[in-house]
């Protein structure tokens, strides 16, 4: 499957357009290419973008709770009830939701982080910021990093 991989940033015209990057179109599964969905980040300042297939799977995620218990209630309802689903025009843009921009710090332009299998929207500067961060506190937590067995080679690792 492919992946979301490396950062770009882009124009945002004055409605608010901006074109997705063509490696990230590209990533969206077959079948599932002319539209993505995002929502707000839930622990950044950020737009929060994947497929269709993906949010299947956190609505997937959400049948582990009770169904009538508080928490099913507050995650479906601060998760489902923000997404929007944007199709790419014929050069592969969107309008980002003023809500959503306004949400992220986006004005005049956007960057795209992949994040593997979800991709994020940032505020350049906030980005950095943030892309900073992050990669001071892998330097420290580096050694939790570790590769899954793989069972195609008999559970042994790579």
């Amino acid at each position: 499957m492919p992946l979301f991989m490396s950062k770009y940033t882009n124009k945002v015209d004055r409605k608010g357009r901006v074109s997705v990057p063509a490696q990230f179109r590209a990533a969206l599964p077959a079948g599932f290419q002319k539209s993505i969905v995002m929502y707000q980040a839930v622990n950044q300042e950020a737009i929060e973008c994947c497929d269709l297939l993906h949010i299947e799977k956190v609505n997937d995620s959400l049948e582990g709770f009770d169904p009538l218990s508080d928490e099913q209630h507050e995650f479906s309802l601060a998760l489902m009830s923000g997404l929007v689903e944007l199709t790419f025009d014929g050069n592969g843009r969107i309008i980002i939701p003023q809500e959503l921009m306004e949400y992220a710090g986006i004005t005049e332009y956007a960057t795209f982080a992949g994040k593997g299998k979800t991709f994020q929207i940032w505020e350049p500067e906030a980005f950095q910021h943030e892309l900073n961060k992050a990669r001071d506190k892998v330097k420290e937590k580096r050694a939790m990093l570790r590769f899954r067995q793989n069972n195609e080679n008999g559970g042994k690792g790579d």
